[in-house]
């Protein structure tokens, strides 16, 4: 296997990215772009554009997937609160989780049941 070179994605970023994939083949990742707002996008076989989702982050945003076709990202809001969005056939709205956050988040899952199976 050979490294090939760096790949722009295009975009203007104020965050580092939060990665995660829901399949073999997929990735999904989430940055927080020059407008605060959380931003998408995702890669299977072939990079897609970016999508907006919208919301205020004051923090680089963070993903974890636990089941095929699930993702579930988190952020710092304006409140400092911890937000959370998730995607199961459709992107739900934003809920506030509550507490008071002094840093980004970070998320983790235990391997999901669809990479069992490889």
């Amino acid at each position: 296997m050979t490294w090939l070179g760096w790949e722009s994605l295009g975009g203007t970023l104020t965050s580092g990215p939060g990665v995660s994939s829901w399949t073999s083949g997929r990735l999904d990742t989430f940055v927080r772009g020059t407008n605060s707002a959380l931003w998408h996008k995702w890669y299977q076989n072939g990079w897609a554009g970016w999508e907006s989702l919208g919301g205020v982050l004051t923090s680089a945003p963070t993903v974890a997937s636990w089941a095929s076709g699930r993702l579930d990202v988190f952020a710092r809001g304006t409140d400092s609160a911890l937000w959370h969005k998730w995607f199961q056939n459709g992107w739900s709205g934003r809920e506030s989780l509550g507490g008071v956050l002094t840093s980004a988040p970070a998320a983790v899952t235990r391997r999901p049941t669809w990479s069992r199976t490889r």
